[in-house]
């Protein structure tokens, strides 16, 4: 065998045992990180509002009066005065992004889970450990040096923080403006803190419990569940808010 063909099946070698390492690291990775969640989902029940367990949501004097004024700007489609995502096409924001009537893809990489939406494009990533620098964006022309879009859906330091606890994937966000919503309707402020616990009820089935605490807005923090099916993974059709809005149909 010649020198040069030797060296070739070495140099191929050592590209297949290189792919295959990668392949293992990242199996280890995503082992190390709980459960995988990776997959295309939908949610299984549309709905615009939240329901919140145990009953009514603990309205604070101030959250009541704005729900109530967000109720009459609704009834007379004056978005914007309460709405800025219907209004603008800007991000819902969260926990209102979760809501979202079209399938969204989840990816787990080593230091980052990230959610890809249909809607708009839309990403949301949540930090593990391993991110160094915010990385969010959350629309078109939107980045994480300024701007009103960058709080809509959440940013603690850098993003949203994440870890596991077993098979649950828990994730704290903080750092919102005052321009989102929760849902449709509901209102909040600057200090809400939203804390996510992420699992899989069953192979198809994943579920969001979803804990919402804004001192001024909510007399104590109210918890509600969002339940979404595994969808085939397909490419994800163009679902652009600005042509919505032109077509008479609702922005989310």
């Amino acid at each position: 065998m010649s020198f040069i063909e030797t060296t070739r099946r070495l140099t191929r070698s050592a590209m297949m045992f290189g792919v295959a390492l990668a392949a293992i690291s990242f199996s280890s990775a995503l082992a190390a990180d709980g459960v995988n969640l990776e997959g295309t989902w939908k949610i299984a029940s549309p709905q615009a509002s939240f329901k919140p367990e145990g009953g009514a949501i603990p309205f604070t004097a101030e959250g009541r009066k704005h729900y109530q004024d967000n109720k009459r700007h609704q009834a007379k489609r004056d978005y914007d005065d309460y709405d800025y995502a219907t209004s603008r096409c800007a991000s819902p924001g969260l926990p209102r992004l979760m809501l979202t009537p079209d399938p969204f893809r989840i990816w787990q990489r080593p230091g980052y889970v990230a959610f890809q939406f249909e809607w708009n494009r839309l990403l949301r990533q949540i930090d593990m450990g391993g991110m160094v620098e915010p990385q969010l964006r959350v629309g078109p022309g939107s980045s994480i040096e300024g701007g009103d879009d960058d709080a809509a859906a959440g940013r603690s330091i850098p993003i949203s923080k994440g870890h596991w606890d077993g098979e649950t994937l828990v994730v704290t966000t903080e750092g919102f403006n005052d321009k989102t919503l929760v849902d449709d309707l509901i209102p909040h402020g600057y200090d809400m803190t939203l804390t996510e616990h992420i699992h899989l009820k069953d192979a198809d089935t994943l579920e969001d419990r979803i804990t919402v605490a804004d001192p001024e807005f909510f007399s104590r923090p109210w918890d509600t569940v969002v339940t979404y099916k595994r969808q085939p993974d397909v490419e994800f059709s163009e679902d652009v808010c600005l042509e919505r809005l032109e077509s008479g149909k609702p922005a989310l």
